[in-house]
């Protein structure tokens, strides 16, 4: 019992860090250069997910502009997209629901076998 409520818990937390990588990478949507994060979650020791980030470091689009000198420049802007952003929320939002769910039920179910122990 205690095996699910820990694996629940710790797949809570890794959507946690998608969550707010994604709010960084939103946050800096229009920030030139920025690199977003990415976040992979995957099946770790004892089947528990491990949340692993790692910067994008591909490049984002380009555009001209005039420096200060009066010269045309280009400026390599984020590579967020935030279309992917918006998904990638979505679905650790729904993860951690039905992660939460599972701790409630284990908590009933615990709950029925400590009323019958007693």
């Amino acid at each position: 019992m205690s095996n699910t409520l820990n694996t629940a818990q710790i797949a809570i937390q890794s959507h946690f860090t998608r969550l707010q990588a994604s709010a960084d990478n939103i946050a800096n949507l229009n920030s030139d250069g920025y690199k977003s994060r990415r976040v992979n979650i995957e099946e770790g020791p004892n089947g528990t997910p491990t949340a692993n980030v790692f910067v994008d470091l591909s490049p984002g689009p380009s555009r001209m502009e005039l420096n200060r000198e009066g010269e045309l420049v280009e400026v390599e802007m984020s590579n967020v997209d935030l279309a992917t952003e918006y998904v990638k929320t979505m679905e650790s939002t729904q993860a951690i629901k039905a992660n939460l769910k599972t701790i409630q039920t284990a908590d009933e179910l615990l709950g029925e076998v400590i009323d019958k122990l007693a």
